[in-house]
This record gives structure tokens, sequence and C-alpha cells, in this order.
């Protein structure tokens, strides 16, 4: 089973500070995710992170993700490439100083979109990766988009797609600043541990809102909407969403614990 691992933007940088990495954390991380693998050795890991203070401040600036029409849109698609690659380099260098197999993927000199929408992508280098125990490394980027000019596409994103076209069971582990989902959100005292989705999305949650920082991909409410959708097309077979700024929670929900919430289908129960 292919796990598909995200970090955050919001737990690997500081989002209310521009290009401010939280490098005590990543590195933290890193080493909870060699933990597991000297525990799991045949986890297979396809390893993504957001931006956060490095691209989405840009990317807000120049509305990047809705088009790239005019010269000065295309600067700023420029940019929020630069810091998208920047934060990755950081990331990267830290995670080899752990001692992890990482390999970075660029989704900008791979990926064709078509409306905001991952359509074309090569990922035989991804899939040589994981056959020989590497971590193919994703992040949300800039990409040309045949309708739009350009765009951005999250991990989120880059994850529905590689999911689909793996064809392999899969799950995916979000760690970012939020617990999970809340019952009583903004307030936050009733985590819900599993979240059955099959009505999805006729259930209506108050607690599904957006991000609490300036977040261009979308918060917390498109998050569960993709991952609802992975599980119910029979993609992956389970989503969870937790909070990777508490210590182990990472080696734990790679190891099959739920830290979090949990979004899964009765069928898979």
């Amino acid at each position: 089973m292919i796990t598909f691992l995200k970090l955050g933007g919001s737990l690997i940088t500081e989002k209310d500070k521009a290009r401010h990495a939280r490098q005590a954390t990543i590195r933290r991380l890193g080493m909870e995710i060699r933990e597991a693998m000297e525990e799991r050795p045949d986890l297979q890991i396809i390893l993504g992170h957001g931006s956060g203070s490095f691209g989405h401040i840009p990317a807000h600036k120049f509305k990047t993700r809705d088009g790239v029409f005019s010269q000065d849109e295309w600067l700023g698609f420029a940019e929020v490439h630069h810091e998208a690659q920047s934060l990755n380099q950081i990331v990267m260098d830290i995670f080899f100083e752990c001692g992890l197999p990482c390999i970075p993927i660029s989704p900008l000199s791979a990926v064709e979109a078509k409306n905001g929408i991952a359509e074309k992508w090569d990922i035989f280098p991804i899939i040589a990766a994981l056959k020989n125990g590497m971590i193919p490394v994703v992040y949300g980027d800039t990409v040309f988009d045949i309708i739009r000019g350009g765009t951005i596409l999250s991990t989120e994103d880059l994850f529905v797609f590689l999911a689909a076209k793996i064809k392999q069971s899969g799950r995916v582990l979000l760690a970012g600043w939020e617990e999970g989902l809340w019952e009583d959100f903004p307030d936050r005292t009733k985590l819900i541990s599993k979240l059955e989705i099959s009505n999805y999305p006729d259930q209506k949650k108050e607690f599904l809102k957006g991000s609490l920082f300036t977040d261009v991909t979308g918060g917390m409410a498109e998050k569960v909407h993709l991952m609802a959708n992975l599980i119910q097309n029979d993609i992956i077979r389970s989503a969870l969403i937790f909070s990777g700024e508490k210590p182990l929670n990472l080696r734990n929900a790679l190891l099959d614990q739920i830290p979090g919430t949990l979004l899964y289908s009765n069928k898979e129960e």
C-alpha cells in the first residue's frame, strides 16, 4: 500500500511570517519518518508539502491560481515557483541530514494542467523511485495550464492525480497544524476521531471551515472534499487529518495509528 503523506504549509512554516521555515519542526518530522521506515521497511511513501509563507503570499498577491495572462502575472508566476522551490530545497536539505532517501520532483517541469486540474504527467520517475526504495517528494507549485495560462496545484491536487494514475491501494495522511476535524470549530473542544463519508457531499458539516491563514489552494473544506471523492471512488482506502505539531503523531500515523480524524467509507471499515 502506498502512503501519500503531506506536510502542510502551516506546519513547516510560520504562515503569518514571510519566508520563515520551521527548521526544527521539519527536522523532527524527518526523524519520525525515518523511525517509522526503520520499524516498517515495507513502507512506500510519496511525500508532499505545502508552500506556507513562501509560496502563498505572492500567490495571493498575483492571484496566480485563477490564471496567468499579463506580464506582471507571469512575473508573479515565476516568483511563486521560486518561493515554492526555495522551501522545497530547505526541506530536502534537512531530510537528507536525517538520512531519508528523498528525491525532489518539480511539478512545474512535468505537469500539464487544464483549468486548474492536473491532466498530464509522466510519473515514471516517481514509480522508479518507489521501486528502488526512495521517497519521491512533490510540492504545491505553479504549473502551465492550457486554459488559464498558468495556475497553482496544491499537494492534494497532485495526490489526486497520482492516486488515480498509480491504481494501487493507498491512503493519504495530511499532517498540518489542526488536530483534525472539530464538531465545534473554532472552539475546538470536540474532536471527531472518525468520519464516515458515504453520504458526502450531502453531509453539510459546519466544522468544515476554511483555513485560519492565507491559503490560495483551499482550506479544510476543500481538503475533505478532495479526500472524500477519492475514497468514494475507491481510489484510496482512507485519509487521516492530524496535527504534526505533536511529537510522535507523524510516526504513529505512519504505523497505522489514528492521532486525528480518519475519513473512511463503511465498506472499508
